[in-house]
């Protein structure tokens, strides 16, 4: 197995967010040893340290199936599917004026607006960072690449 190495400085790792509750993006500050780094929420901008996986626990994950996880409760899915379907349709409604751009990552768009993607459908950008957008589509929230030249 090959070993892991730490991202560059000024680099984005993608890992839990304690701050956020959620994984997000955090941009590598410095390199505190030669596995753990110092890293800032792109989101929150909290910052902590981010340590690479040990071998040992990589290994226990792989052979406990560590992607095992409880399924989240019937009442407490459905509920957040509702609250995303509400935020979705009162973004659909605020932006209905506005024109609906087809997805392109060469392309930058502001928030609020409607882009129409060609897998994920009809979206609205809700956050808008330099060269990634997170869009709200009828299904999930998803970040994707803009501004690329």
């Amino acid at each position: 197995m090959a070993e892991q190495t730490l991202p560059a400085v000024a680099k984005s790792v993608y890992t839990d967010c304690k701050k956020c509750g959620a994984e997000r993006y955090h941009t590598v500050i410095a390199h505190t040893s030669s596995t753990s780094a110092k890293v800032e929420c792109e989101t929150c901008h909290s910052k902590k340290t981010y340590k690479l996986p040990s071998a040992a626990a990589a290994a226990r994950k792989l052979s406990t199936g560590g992607a095992t996880k409880r399924a989240p409760s019937a009442r407490g899915a459905s509920a957040r599917a509702a609250a995303h379907e509400t935020e979705y349709q009162t973004l659909l409604q605020e932006t209905l004026t506005g024109e609906t751009a087809t997805y392109n990552m060469k392309l930058k768009f502001p928030v609020k607006a409607r882009i129409q993607h060609p897998k994920f459908g009809l979206g609205v950008v809700k956050t808008a960072f330099p060269d990634k957008v997170d869009v709200i589509f009828q299904d999930e929230v998803r970040s994707l690449v803009h501004n690329r030249q």
